[in-house]
């Protein structure tokens, strides 16, 4: 079915960034407000922010980029869960030091928030200081920010707590921050913790025991009852018939991962993966395109989900009587069998698996991928497990509307190009161009819906602009009392030239509607002349020349004290009339198209 959501695309945001974001896309931007608007998408991945990932990620954890992660969650910009899955990557990845600084300035915001005036009514905020204690809480062993910079800010929690400063939430918030903490010096409820009798703490407590003590016998003894708890529960007779081997096995790798013979049979619940549409974003001038991803339930494009496998993928084994599913983080000690992500296979080229056991599409393609993947109906990830065949994700495929592809001549008043145009229509709900235009080619993909208004050409150059027309003279200057003379007219412009001649187009058709496809196509695969040269604008006329200079009275006084007239003097003299301007040159004449002919091919 096709997406009328592919219509609602846009482009650009505050920052200049692309839209949608792609993990691509991360290296050509500043990273941290980059990261940001990657990870405030939907479907976003937290393996960008993995330092070892198989594919696209963040490179660098400085300052800026941990300024822009944690301002992001404090001020709503990322959710907590998307949040948390990047900064969890990027504290079991990026290098000691920055790990460390991250932390510290993760500290610096939750102090902020748990004294925030609103935390106590406000559950977005509740849940932004949880993602940031989770990460913490649950952080691996051994990773912690500087002393010197968390150490006084949980002194100063602690007198918080003791002063009954704090509300409710923020209380119940800060002991168990302080729990946590205090376990890691070794106690536990103002005791040392390896007094403390296992068997009488609940889970939570139990697995905050296997990650934060220092003490690794003792912190092995809580793993370990955690393992044991989980296989007397398990549902699974045959890991309860088993239960000190594979506690044994999880506590040195973490979880039952079998050694996958070939399954008997393995299969997919669609239903506990997303449902997406796949939207390839061409850009036909440089031969690339983009893979989005499209849902009904949101207006925009985003990017594509990872598939995690967990709980969706089933295999069944002999010998085991429940099937299984693929593993999860070795973090959880689960005992119940499962196999690994790396024994499952993905019959796309698109798509790779990454370190954690999930599969990713790529971002981006050339044109010539995506000329072959415009020949099915559905984007498809066919896979198997061991070479069974366990199902396939098909999610719908649209194409994008392309750019046109219009060619110019390439100097003024010259032809356009000669192409070759290869249309293939036998797809009845999309159309593949590939134009071959001297030594490059090009690909397109056009839905039938798109084609309407859809263009490919020649077009000859615009002719060349008409000289301008000369300058009109200045007149001359007048004399003592007379008048300037006048300027001269301005020379005519000249003629624009002739515009070039539309190149001749050679179409191939594949159909199978042949009489209207013929017909469709000569609306969009034409031959256009080029506009004749714009006439040159008339010259302007001369100045007039500047009048001369008057002449004042110049008088003397008689023998008899009269005052007599020598020279009555005369007034300055008028400038010259400017010239006329003169005439545009005439516009040059439109070249003409050139011939397009259609051919069937088989």
């Amino acid at each position: 079915m096709r997406l009328a959501l592919v219509a609602l695309l846009s482009f650009g945001c505050a920052e200049s960034l692309p839209h949608p974001m792609t993990a691509d896309d991360l290296a050509a931007h500043d990273p941290g407000p980059a990261l940001v608007a990657y990870l405030a998408q939907p479907d976003a991945s937290a393996t960008i922010c993995n330092f070892g990932a198989r594919g696209p990620h963040l490179t660098t954890l400085d300052g800026d980029v941990r300024r822009a992660l944690v301002g992001a969650l404090t001020d709503g910009k990322i959710g907590p869960d998307a949040w948390l899955a990047c900064t969890n990557e990027l504290v079991r990845s990026a290098p000691p030091d920055a790990a460390a600084s991250l932390l510290d300035d993760i500290g610096r915001a939750y102090r902020d928030l748990i004294k925030h005036s609103k935390l106590e009514t406000s559950q977005a905020l509740q849940a932004r200081l949880g993602a940031m204690q989770k990460l913490y809480l649950d952080r691996k062993n051994g990773v912690s920010g500087k002393p010197n910079i968390l150490d006084p800010m949980f002194n100063d929690l602690k007198r918080a707590l003791d002063a009954r400063r704090l509300g409710p939430v923020a209380t119940r918030f800060g002991t168990e921050l302080l729990a946590a903490v205090h376990l890691e010096h070794g106690q536990w409820q103002g005791a040392p913790a390896d007094t403390t009798p296992l068997e009488a703490l609940d889970d939570r407590a139990l697995r905050l025991f296997a990650r934060r003590l220092p003490d690794s016998d003792v912190r092995d003894q809580a793993r370990r009852l955690v393992i044991r708890k989980q296989i007397e529960a398990s549902p699974f007779p045959e890991v309860r018939a088993h239960a000190q081997m594979i506690e044994d096995l999880v506590l040195e790798q973490g979880r039952y991962q079998l050694a996958t013979p070939k399954p008997t049979r393995a299969w997919l619940k669609t239903n506990k993966l997303p449902a997406r549409g796949v939207v390839v974003r061409q850009d036909v001038w440089r031969q690339t395109a983009t893979l989005l991803g499209a849902s009904a339930d949101r207006p925009t494009l985003s990017v594509l989900p990872e598939l995690k496998l967990r709980g969706a993928l089933m295999v069944e084994l002999a010998g085991l009587s429940q099937p299984v599913t693929v593993c999860g983080p070795r973090d959880e000690l689960d005992p119940t069998p499962c196999v690994s992500a790396h024994d499952v296979a993905v019959d796309n080229a698109l798509a790779y698996l990454d370190k954690g056991g999930a599969f990713h599409v790529v971002d981006h393609l050339s044109m010539s991928d995506a000329m072959t993947l415009a020949q099915t109906h559905a984007f498809t990830l066919p896979l198997s497990v061991r070479s069974e065949p366990a199902g396939a994700v098909a999610w719908g495929l649209t194409f994008l509307r392309p750019a046109d592809l219009i060619f110019d001549g390439n100097a003024a008043g010259a032809s356009g190009p000669t192409l070759h145009v290869r249309a293939d229509h036998r797809d009845p709900t999309r159309w593949l161009f590939t134009v071959f235009a001297g030594p490059r080619t090009y690909a397109a993909v056009v839905e039938n819906t798109d084609l309407g208004g859809y263009h490919i050409a020649s077009r000859g150059a615009e002719g060349a602009s008409g000289s301008s027309g000369s300058t009109g003279s200045s007149g001359s200057s007048g004399s003592e009392c007379s008048d300037g003379g006048p300027g001269g007219d301005g020379g005519p412009g000249g003629d624009g030239g002739p515009g070039g001649n539309g190149g001749n187009i050679d179409v191939e058709i594949a159909c199978t509607n042949c009489t209207d496809d013929i017909a469709a196509l000569r609306g969009v695969v034409t031959s256009i002349g080029g506009a004749g040269g714009a006439g040159g604008p008339g010259g302007s006329g001369g100045s007039g020349g500047s009048g001369g200079p008057g002449r004042p009275q110049s008088t003397h006084i008689d023998s008899d004290g009269n005052t007599v007239v020598d020279d009555p003097g005369c007034s300055a003299g008028s400038s010259g009339a400017s010239g006329s301007s003169g005439p545009s040159g005439s516009d040059g004449p439109p070249g003409f198209p050139g011939a397009v002919t259609f051919r069937l091919i088989g």
